[in-house]
């Protein structure tokens, strides 16, 4: 079931338009990542789904009703916090915003410092936390009123790479309860653990890939060969239709239509090549973004 739909979500500062005409769906337990450089809208449409600013035009939906906010957790990419506040101390003040009843926020504060990670820090201050606890916390405060719905911009953009492992495993934890939309750079991330991304550019949708499609589908035609001396061999570079890389002794690159790859072992066997790897190559989803950017 769609939880989240937008439809023709756009956003213009006096001639400037920073998203056009953008439209997604995400439906419930699913996990979306906006991918696009600096100034692509990723940051201006969460702060629209999130209610935080509001849309020159377009329509914000769920269950074909105008969206309750109350649905929504929502972490900016750069979360402020009181430094002189316990963790605890910061999600009672969290709750008690979101009308959450005193005994719900003792209940649910200790539950979320316990998804988070965060439980053995309750006597540290927060001006005492790292980076990556402060991240949590943050996370902790987005999800504290049990959302159905959980915006993050950026979320470990400044994260070191435990801190993003951290992080990445309790979303992966959260999809289980809720429906995720967030941005990033680190492509890696959202083929972890994204059912979809979202590619924009210009304030624009400009792809939208399913990423178990995406999975499935992207071992290309593109072999590896890499040799024990250098390539002199005109012949053997005919047998490729398209070459990415081509160096002393390795060439990456997809094969022409008729051609097999044992046809191109042979090949290397009549002309002496001594083969030290031979496979075929996969295809990054940072090699498609770029594809997809630059088209």
């Amino acid at each position: 079931m769609t939880i989240l739909e937008a439809q023709g979500l756009t956003k213009r500062y006096g001639k400037h338009v920073a998203v056009k005409n953008l439209s997604l769906q995400l439906k419930e337990n699913e996990c979306i990542a906006l991918l696009g450089p600096n100034g692509a809208g990723k940051t201006t449409t969460l702060h629209m789904l999130a209610g935080l600013i509001t849309p020159t035009a377009g329509l914000i939906m769920s269950d074909n009703k105008v969206l309750n906010k109350d649905k929504i957790g929502f972490l900016p990419q750069y979360p402020t916090f009181f430094d002189w506040m316990y963790p605890k101390e910061y999600l009672i003040l969290a709750g008690t915003l979101s009308g959450m009843t005193k005994r719900t926020i003792k209940e649910r504060s200790l539950r979320v410092l316990e998804m988070t990670g965060l439980l053995g820090a309750q006597k540290q201050k927060i001006g005492a936390f790292s980076g990556g606890m402060k991240q949590r916390l943050g996370l902790a405060q987005a999800i504290m009123h049990e959302p159905k719905i959980l915006l993050l911009d950026e979320p470990v953009s400044a994260l070191d790479p435990a801190g993003r492992i951290d992080v990445m495993d309790i979303l992966e934890d959260l999809k289980k309860d809720m429906a995720i939309l967030f941005s990033t750079h680190v492509l890696h991330d959202a083929e972890q653990i994204c059912d979809k991304a979202l590619i924009m550019k210009s304030g624009q949708s400009i792809s939208y890939e399913d990423m178990k499609e995406w999975k499935g589908n992207r071992l290309r035609e593109r072999y590896r060969l890499e040799t024990l001396e250098s390539l002199q061999i005109e012949e053997l570079l005919e047998l490729y239709e398209e070459i990415d890389i081509k160096e002393s002794r390795k060439i990456i690159g997809t094969l022409r239509h008729n051609v097999t790859p044992n046809m191109l072992l042979q090949k290397c066997i009549q002309q002496d090549i001594g083969v030290r790897y031979f496979g075929a190559e996969e295809k990054t989803l940072e090699e498609h973004y770029i594809e997809v950017m630059e088209g």
